[in-house]
């Protein structure tokens, strides 16, 4: 009897796995026929209750409008991985086979969307219909942030009902969604009520020196449980003014921000007004001192070396009044 070899018993042993392993390849890449242009939908958006063949995969010679099963819920996702994808091309005997685990097909469901911006919009209206007057907004808690409906449904929704508590400025509402007549989402939820206060503020950062005008103001609305007593909310009050110190842009202002500006300084050759009954009457002065407008100050003229007491008026000009 021929002895074998446990050296010879063990390489022959090896040469079997590698040609089983060749094989395996060779049987997952042996279903070519069309494979070439068979492949992979990986993301695909899919409006009807099912998802079909033809969904999935892209290239197939029948088959397309076969139904695999349900499609995902309005505006959510399925995944297929790679092991379900084979099971589905053995069991239909398509000439496809997975290259890697990683192979996949994700499926959203198409839909109509509905944001947080435009349900608070329709709740601020049904608000404003029950009597809450003044500038206000309101917010809802992020678990109604969103609604989804099927996608032939319009974008609307119906407030049906609205009850507000006016002392601690909340609401409760129910909901309808595309309507009252059609809820195919209909749902109650909470909410808060934030009045809005309108405050002038800086269009642009401005240092001192610079006399604010009508052009660099605008306006932003503020939550009244935020606003801060003090704020300056008359644009008159900024108008003809000089930030205290250097003002960022949109922030709110006190009035201690803003002081008036300079409009004479000391050492400047001024006009000076002299109202004297009927008559009025100018001379050219020096200014002793600087001065905003409204300000009383030294000014000595030029003519006759006299210093006077002038209210500042106007730039480099100022006014003397008779008694």
């Amino acid at each position: 009897m021929k002895i074998i070899s446990d050296t010879t018993l063990s390489k022959a042993q090896s040469v079997r796995r590698v040609l089983g392993i060749v094989a395996i390849a060779a049987m997952l890449a042996l279903p070519v026929r069309g494979s070439l242009a068979m492949g992979l939908k990986e993301n695909v958006v899919v409006s009807n209750n099912t998802i079909t063949l033809g969904d999935i995969f892209y290239g197939l010679e029948r088959d397309e409008d076969r139904v695999l099963g349900v499609s995902p819920r309005p505006g959510q996702d399925m995944v297929l991985n790679a092991r379900t994808l084979l099971r589905i091309a053995i069991a239909l005997d398509l000439p496809w086979r997975p290259t890697s685990s990683s192979e996949q097909v994700v499926i959203r469901r198409d839909a109509t969307i509905i944001g947080q911006g435009a349900i608070e919009d329709y709740l601020k209206k049904a608000i404003y219909n029950e009597g809450f007057t003044g500038d206000f907004t309101v917010r809802i808690p992020p678990d109604y942030s969103q609604i989804v409906l099927p996608r032939d449904e319009p974008a609307s929704l119906e407030v049906t009902r609205v009850a507000l508590n006016r002392i601690k400025n909340t609401f409760e509402a129910t909901v309808a969604a595309p309507s009252a007549d059609n809820p195919i989402q209909k749902f109650q939820l909470s909410g808060t009520i934030h009045p809005l206060i309108s405050v002038p503020v800086l269009k642009e950062n401005i240092e001192n020196g610079h006399v604010i005008g009508a052009r660099d103001i605008e306006f932003i609305q503020v939550r009244e449980s935020d606003f801060v007593n003090g704020t300056i909310v008359d644009e008159q009050s900024m108008i003809g003014m000089t930030p205290r110190r250097f003002i960022l842009a949109g922030r709110p202002l006190r009035s201690g921000d803003m002081v008036a500006p300079k409009i004479v300084s000391r050492g400047d050759l001024v006009t000076v007004l002299l109202n004297q009954g009927p008559l009025s009457l100018t001379a050219k002065g020096k200014a002793l001192e600087n001065g905003a407008k409204g300000d009383v100050i030294r000014v000595v003229n030029v003519s006759s070396n006299v210093t006077i007491e002038a209210l500042v008026t106007g730039v480099n000009e100022v006014r003397v009044d008779s008694r």
